[in-house]
């Protein structure tokens, strides 16, 4: 039947709870105590999803009607999965903010893989919590790595309105791989004579990633197109920001040509494997960059300008009023380090 105010006036009260269809997934729920409720009903996997949309008359039905059509064009918070969720947060908030979105990936497809088709109107604590402490149990860094991806991702779904509150909100890395001891790992002189020595494949780019302060992302971006004199421009870090760097004679060396690009287009997780199990290594391409950063120091080079050598943001009042580029004291600082580096080789 047609529903009208009319005729929703006129309706007798069933002997039994009723539902009348209108169009565009609206119902009226029609009750043996004469009461009306609006209700909106979709169909999805084999089951019905329902969402209350207020009681009648103080929804009119003209009203009701509006709602139905926009939720007619949208999908039902309770229909959304947590692998769907994971796959729109990823497409939304990384893919567009992030160059290098690998490691992110992995979160995205375990979550996908071990709880991707449960609702989140069904996803709990104790089940992604037990997920985590399993994880953990191989990989306790990559666990806590997790979490906070997926805190992150349901963090997103309660800006959308799917979720009320999310299942992590509390959680913290106690659960998942707990606390982690944060790395102050510098290489040693002698260590750095041996990586001059070092006769593996991957040993040029570490050593540019030593002279130059970068990370492997982003002296893997870099091609000769890049290389303007002796500057070396990289159009986007990791956090979208472009980058330079100076090249002495030493790192200007180093630079060789794999189809354009300085360096063979190796993942980070193939180089961190080629030192741990090949190389037999005790340090990572990061503690290269910490290790740059700590020689400078060592070398009485500002923190200012050790801060732009690694890219990185100024803080406070600085980031907002000093716009300062300091390229004259980038390249004496890196020059220096060239030359220490020089000095460590040849010392016996």
């Amino acid at each position: 039947m047609a529903l009208t105010e009319t005729t929703i006036r006129k309706l007798k009260d069933p002997a039994k709870e009723k539902l009348i269809g209108d169009e565009r997934g609206l119902y009226l729920r029609c009750y043996p105590s004469g009461r009306r409720s609006w209700l909106y009903r979709s169909r999805k996997g084999g089951s019905w999803k329902t969402r209350n949309l207020g009681e009648w008359p103080a929804v009119s039905l003209a009203e009701a009607r509006n709602k139905s059509a926009a939720l007619s064009k949208t999908v039902l918070p309770e229909s959304v999965t947590f692998g769907a969720l994971l796959d729109e947060w990823f497409q939304r908030r990384i893919e567009p903010r992030y160059k290098v979105t690998k490691n992110i990936e992995v979160y995205v497809t375990r979550g996908k893989a071990e709880a991707g088709s449960t609702p989140l109107s069904q996803l709990t604590t104790k089940r992604l919590t037990d997920i985590l402490v399993e994880y953990a149990a191989a990989a306790p860094v990559a666990a806590n790595r997790c979490l906070s991806n997926w805190k992150l991702a349901l963090r997103y779904a309660v800006e959308r309105g799917y979720i009320e509150r999310s299942p992590l909100e509390n959680s913290t890395s106690a659960v998942a791989g707990g606390d982690e001891k944060t790395r102050d790992r510098v290489l040693t002189d002698d260590e750095i004579k041996a990586l001059w020595n070092d006769p593996h494949g991957h040993a040029p780019l570490l050593k540019f990633l030593l002279l130059t302060g970068l990370r492997i992302s982003e002296a893997q971006s870099a091609t000769h197109e890049n290389i303007n004199g002796d500057i070396l421009h990289i159009p986007e870090n990791k956090s979208s920001r472009p980058h330079w760097v100076y090249l002495p004679p030493l790192a200007r060396a180093l630079t060789g040509d794999h189809d354009g690009y300085l360096f063979a287009q190796r993942s980070n997780t193939s180089v961190q494997h080629r030192l741990k199990h090949t190389a037999k290594l005790t340090w990572t391409p990061h503690d290269l960059r910490r290790t740059f950063a700590t020689r400078l120091a060592g070398l009485g080079i500002a923190t200012h300008v050790i801060e732009k050598c690694l890219n990185h943001s100024l803080g406070g009042v600085l980031a907002i009023y000093n716009r300062h580029a300091y390229e004259a004291e980038r390249q004496e600082a890196a020059i220096r380090w060239a030359s220490e580096v020089l000095h460590i080789l040849e010392a016996r």
